[in-house]
């Protein structure tokens, strides 16, 4: 079993990262950290793809942890998204934290074109299939 990460005690949850140009929210993120917040949290809904943008918070920041809160299931399989929570805790150790969730029906239909039934169901059978994915990387 891993060990938990410690997320500190002060953390954001912000969507303004996604509302301005990239270089713009690197800035911010720097400042966050700056100003002593552990952890921010970014969210996936109609913005930027967020393994990408944690990786790209991750890199220009030195200690800084990133959450998705929430990666939504309904956007990728559950192989891939495991894929990009193996790509990240690699490249950056006890820094990454995958926050995965169902998403809300109408954006689940009308965004990914999914069928929206049995939220926990579909949750438990993703989380399986992630635990039991192959993944082949280093």
């Amino acid at each position: 079993m891993t060990k938990p990460l410690d997320i500190g005690r002060l953390g954001l949850w912000t969507w303004t990262l996604d509302a301005q140009p990239m270089a713009k929210s690197l800035e911010a993120v720097n400042e966050i950290e700056s100003l002593g917040f552990s952890t921010v949290w970014i969210p996936e809904a109609v913005g930027r793809e967020p393994f990408a943008h944690a990786g790209l918070l991750l890199g220009a920041t030195k200690k800084l942890i990133v959450g998705t809160g929430i990666a939504s299931m309904q956007a990728r399989s559950a192989a891939t998204m495991q894929a990009g929570q193996k790509t990240l805790t690699e490249a950056f150790p006890d820094r990454f934290l995958l926050g995965i969730g169902t998403s809300h029906g109408n954006m689940a239909k009308a965004i990914h074109k999914r069928v929206y039934e049995r939220p926990y169901s579909t949750m438990v059978e993703y989380l399986d299939t992630m635990d039991a994915g192959m993944f082949m990387a280093a």
